[in-house]
């Protein structure tokens, strides 16, 4: 099998051969790494972290109370493009894909429970290495957000950084406040 394409070009009576050389190899090389890089992202928190998630409620709000916790825990409730706008506005009004909050503190030593709430129609995930975590929430919707649980328990004090890992809003995931952020762990 060869791996040129013949085109022909007949436009105004003119006959014009042009070849294509590995154009298949070159859209399954894209597409093979495209794969790599998702699995890698969102294969991720199951070498970090266990996650347990659990599909959507029927008519879950952005007021759905977080799962009931230990007394010792602290409940924290993030929300992914929360209604109505569905995002957060950003430089010149452009509304962006975020978490809110972005930005929140913690203590060394306390366990958290943390739900997340995705309103958007695409995956997302919360990645902080330093945090030893890594949790993808799956595509949910403005009326069904996609419910996802974890625990996690700061071991260092400082500012570390968290991210979402998979492809987004190219813009928020470059800018603090959206698709990135950071916990100031406080000992």
């Amino acid at each position: 099998m060869s791996n040129e394409t013949t085109v022909v070009n007949r436009a105004a009576d003119a006959k014009e051969t042009h070849r294509v050389r590995g154009l298949v190899n070159l859209v399954a090389g894209i597409v093979i790494v495209a794969a790599v890089v998702f699995a890698l992202t969102a294969g991720a928190g199951a070498i970090w972290h266990k996650v347990t998630g659990t599909s959507p409620a029927p008519g879950a709000t952005a007021s759905a109370a977080a799962p009931a916790t230990a007394s010792s825990a602290v409940a924290v409730k993030l929300e992914i493009n929360p209604p109505p706008v569905g995002g957060v506005k950003g430089a010149g009004g452009v509304v962006m894909d975020a978490f809110v909050p972005s930005t929140f503190t913690m203590t060394v030593g306390q366990t958290y429970d943390i739900t997340m709430y995705n309103y958007d129609t695409q995956s997302h995930s919360w990645m902080s290495p330093d945090l030893n975590v890594s949790v993808v929430a799956p595509a949910g919707s403005a009326s069904s957000p996609s419910v996802t649980h974890f625990t996690l328990k700061p071991t260092k004090a400082g500012q570390i950084q968290w991210f979402c890992a998979l492809p987004c809003d190219k813009t928020a995931m470059a800018t603090n406040g959206f698709m990135r952020g950071y916990v100031t762990v406080k000992a």
